[in-house]
């Protein structure tokens, strides 16, 4: 069995945290429900509260949450892009463990996480709780046409076409339902966003405008629906994945020319609109102060905002980092985190501690006090001390990277080591070019003193590059890094890609 390190920490600490409510941990309301809101493509520094000298674009209830609640200053995806960063989300694993070694998915094969895999709401509902998706999955499902419209839809076994979609009545087949959700009401990514899933079949078709403010009303829906339950002992997990700020950028009518950003500006002002809706259903509701919100996102920004428009008004949507969505620097993946609990986790602080996104199954577990088998969750870390200003005695001093085309990047301390010679996904100078100028095939970067990634100190540490490296293999080899039985990865691993590199490759 895999040891729970932090096992007796959270032993200790459940009580205390109930206590906060006026409740014992056997009342009906002992345990919070949890909304997880998931923004798409959406930079550390969209966000106000996070960085008020380079923010331009309001963001008023996400400012009210940061002043709520705890933030995580150095937060990370696994991944640079969409699909991995929500597999390693879900499941604990680190997404390169899997079949997917490069970019993301497009729909209709078969599901990336494995059928017998624990995830995030397969946890919680053991504990009890109704665990519901709204939004993107993007993480492959199968569909079962409708004879007559098959042949007009499918392209080499993929749905393409925004515009046309799946047709009503489609089925959808090892869907969220199959992998831990109870119900699911969203679509599986933007090219057909329009087609609108309800738990296993396409029940709607909406105008791209429409999908934001839909999502929200089903999330506000379910919290009035859920809310008696609640109450009675059966809390609630919602996972809102949001549409937004990804493209197509499509601000509602309501929203468009709120900031002096364009389109772009407006949607990630709507999108803070949607926080302070799910907010207000819960206070509505009497929910407010026994569930856990947390807000985060699954990438940086993408070059589709015109980031250099908005840097040339102002606005800065890495917060100073370097790169953006689908780069292996700070700004492909360091992303926000906020945690709100009011009475557990303290109002208005901020935690520098290291953490990723594949580490929330392993907190949660180590809340619950459920000793995780050997074959799930096998990267993630638990962080539950944090979240109460208490210190870690195992903290991740460790991570991983990874970028659109599979580019590795392994940090240790502040040392963070590229296997890449340019950015690893868009940003220039790509890795083609880099490589090209005589760029040499390794990045080091210090962190504590460089954060922007200016300063690359390859030739002068090499015995840092060895040392990395050498962590980064064996975190592969072992199929796991955290203590356990070794594991194996679903496909050879190649970490170094140097392919990647030739123009004619």
């Amino acid at each position: 069995m895999r040891i729970n390190l932090t096992l007796i920490v959270a032993i200790g600490l459940i009580p205390i945290f109930f206590s906060c409510y006026g409740h014992s941990d056997e009342s009906p309301q002992s345990k919070p429900n949890v909304i997880l809101i998931y923004a798409d493509d959406m930079g550390y520094g969209e966000i106000q509260a996070l960085d008020p000298k380079q923010s331009k674009i309001p963001t008023p209830n996400l400012n009210t949450l940061v002043q709520q609640g705890m933030v995580f200053t150095d937060a990370h995806t696994t991944s640079s892009v969409c699909t991995p960063s929500r597999y390693s989300l879900l499941t604990g694993r680190y997404n390169w463990r899997m079949r997917l070694q490069r970019g993301v998915v497009q729909g209709g094969e078969e599901p990336l996480i494995a059928a017998n895999r624990l995830t995030l709401p397969g946890l919680l509902k053991q504990q009890g709780y109704d665990t519901a998706i709204v939004g993107k999955w993007h993480l492959e499902y199968q569909y079962e046409f409708l004879s007559t419209f098959e042949n007009s839809v499918l392209a080499n076994g993929r749905l393409y076409s925004q515009v046309n979609g799946a047709p009503l009545g489609t089925k959808i087949i090892e869907g969220p339902t199959t992998r831990g959700f109870n119900s699911f009401y969203g679509f599986h990514h933007s090219r057909i966003m329009n087609s609108f899933v309800r738990n296993d079949e396409v029940t709607e078709q909406l105008e791209l405008i429409d999908v934001l403010p839909a999502l929200t009303d089903e999330v506000t829906d379910l919290i009035d629906q859920k809310a008696e339950q609640a109450k009675n002992g059966k809390p609630f997990f919602i996972y809102f994945a949001q549409s937004s700020p990804h493209t197509p950028i499509v601000p509602s009518k309501e929203w468009q020319g709120k900031t002096e950003l364009g389109d772009y500006g407006d949607f990630v002002a709507q999108t803070d609109g949607t926080v302070g809706a799910v907010m207000d259903a819960l206070e509505k509701n009497g929910l407010a102060d026994n569930t856990i919100v947390i807000f985060s996102a699954d990438n940086g920004t993408s070059k589709e905002a015109d980031i250099e428009f908005l840097q040339s008004n102002g606005h800065y949507p890495s917060a100073g980092l370097r790169g953006a969505k689908s780069d292996l620097w700070e700004g492909g993946h360091r992303v926000p985190f906020i945690v709100r609990w009011p009475g557990a986790i303290p109002a208005g602080t901020v935690s520098d501690q290291l953490i990723s996104l594949v580490d929330l199954l392993a907190t949660f577990a180590d809340y619950f006090s459920v000793d995780l088998p050997d074959n799930a969750a096998e990267d993630s870390i638990s962080f539950l001390p944090a979240l109460f200003e208490q210190s870690l005695d195992n903290p991740r001093n460790s991570i991983v990277h990874h970028s659109l085309l599979g580019r590795f990047s392994i940090r240790k301390g502040d040392w963070k080591l590229l296997l890449s010679p340019g950015s690893g996904g868009w940003s220039a100078p790509t890795d083609i070019r880099a490589s090209a100028a005589g760029e040499p095939a390794l990045q080091l970067y210090n962190l504590a003193t460089d954060i922007g990634e200016k300063n690359n100190l390859q030739a002068e540490y090499p015995e840092k590059v060895e040392e990395l490296t050498k962590l980064l293999e064996a975190l592969v080899a072992e199929g796991r890094s955290t203590p356990g039985t070794k594991q194996e990865n679903d496909v050879p691993v190649d970490i170094w890609k140097d392919f990647l590199n030739k123009a004619d490759r």
